[in-house]
């Protein structure tokens, strides 16, 4: 399975606000049971945090294979068609854009709007199945970032 950290969540997986849920997403990616999806904008982002560039540096060689690197010109590409087609809300077209051409479907983020639009079928949808998130940002029944039953499930 591939997945998608954002970057209002890359400090809890790859940075100093780590965080248990953070920390078993990164024991699932460290494992080879998930693969991480980067590219364009986004890889930019992430690359923010040294902790992240050392990690990527080692999990894309192909004997490791625990993350991916989407081109940024065929993610900029997805961007003017999501453009066109004007159907997501977020400010996070280029996420879109990168689940899209990599086929992700799982999305660690804290952004209550672009986890809106990534469970939306009319922006992430096909033969892979619709898009599922991580999130560790509190709500009604979680106000911790500890490891739940719904991380578990996620990740298998």
């Amino acid at each position: 399975m591939e997945a998608i950290v954002d970057n209002s969540a890359r400090d809890e997986v790859f940075g100093s606000a780590d965080s248990p849920a953070g920390k078993y997403f990164l024991t699932r990616l460290n494992k080879g049971k998930i693969r991480l999806v980067v590219g364009g904008k986004l890889l930019r982002e992430l690359s923010g945090a040294d902790a992240f560039n050392q990690w990527l540096r080692v999990a894309l060689r192909p004997t490791v294979a625990n993350a991916r690197q989407i081109a940024d010109e065929v993610v900029c590409a997805e961007i003017r068609v999501l453009k066109e087609q004007g159907i997501y809300r977020s400010d996070d077209e280029h996420v879109l854009a990168l689940a899209r051409v990599s086929g992700a479907r799982l999305l660690f983020t804290n952004d209550p709007a672009l986890e809106k639009d990534f469970k939306n079928r009319r922006i992430i949808n096909s033969g892979k199945g619709r898009g599922r998130v991580y999130t560790t940002r509190p709500t009604e029944q979680r106000t911790h970032k500890n490891v739940t039953s719904t991380h578990k499930r996620l990740l298998r």
